[in-house]
């Protein structure tokens, strides 16, 4: 059923909340929810957060798609959809795809996580304190949170170093004995769905990106492991990598370091 696209800022149909959906995730303003059935054909979609035309009408051309038609969804299908329809091509210029970007980034983020590679936006934050279960995420909580942090605070807040005491040379690293500044890491102000989605777009600006076949492989304390798909030298590796540190570094946090991996296959095929 064709629509215009002037219907997605009147029409909420798409705005509430999906009950046992298969697959949700979420940013700092929107959440999507997708429900597929057996066969891996999403029937249902629903958004949560302020009424966006863009998410709506998301939630509209994806609904009865395979997840194969899924994984190949762009701004091409909006563009398809909407060809003669002139409300669409005034808010496009009107806002522009970055404001795309993201409803197409929560797209690719659920698709990643119903495909089993949810892996990617765990926090996988290690444990300081194993008595208390107090990990190093809690703790930088705790250094942004409290005005004055000390060992004293941690341990009236979280328990940690109370057990066996074996982690508390490890807890004073992240306390300066003479009052400077707490250190901070910015890459830490964010969820890992957020910097994956943000890592994912950039990747996909990158000049070499498309004929390297590159994708993320895994994000873990502020180390991003980029895997890529072609036959290449070691020298011809070496140069990509520093020029993927540069283009992704100066864009993002300077705490994230970027490394380039074969992929397992090609790994295999050298060995």
């Amino acid at each position: 059923m064709m629509k215009k696209f002037k219907e997605f800022f009147e029409n909420n149909s798409y705005l509430r909340t999906l009950d046992n959906p298969s697959v949700e995730v979420f940013n700092s303003t929107h959440k999507l929810q997708l429900r597929f059935d057996s066969k891996d054909i999403l029937y249902q979609a629903t958004y949560q957060g302020s009424e966006n035309p863009w998410m709506s009408s998301l939630c509209f051309l994806i609904e009865n798609k395979t997840l194969n038609d899924l994984r190949l969804f762009s701004l091409e299908n909006w563009k398809n959809e909407f060809q003669d329809d002139q409300s669409f091509w005034d808010f496009y210029q009107e806002t522009g795809e970055h404001l795309i970007f993201w409803p197409q980034e929560l797209l690719r983020s659920a698709l990643d996580i119903y495909r089993g590679k949810n892996y990617l936006y765990q926090n996988t934050s290690p444990l300081v304190c194993r008595c208390f279960g107090v990990s190093e995420e809690d703790i930088l909580e705790h250094l942004h949170k409290e005005e004055t942090p000390t060992l004293e605070t941690l341990g009236q807040s979280s328990n940690a170093g109370m057990g066996c005491r074996s982690c508390v040379p490890q807890l004073k690293r992240w306390f300066l004995s003479n009052g400077q500044q707490k250190k901070e890491r910015f890459f830490k102000e964010k969820s890992i769905a957020d910097w994956v989605t943000e890592i994912d777009y950039l990747l996909s600006c990158f000049p070499n990106s498309l004929d390297w076949r590159m994708e993320i492989e895994s994000f873990n304390q502020g180390i991003v492991i980029i895997s890529f798909d072609r036959e290449s030298s070691q020298s011809e590796e070496e140069i990509i990598g520093k020029e993927l540190q540069r283009f992704l570094g100066a864009a993002l946090d300077s705490d994230l370091s970027f490394f380039l991996r074969r992929a397992r296959h090609l790994s295999k095929a050298k060995g």
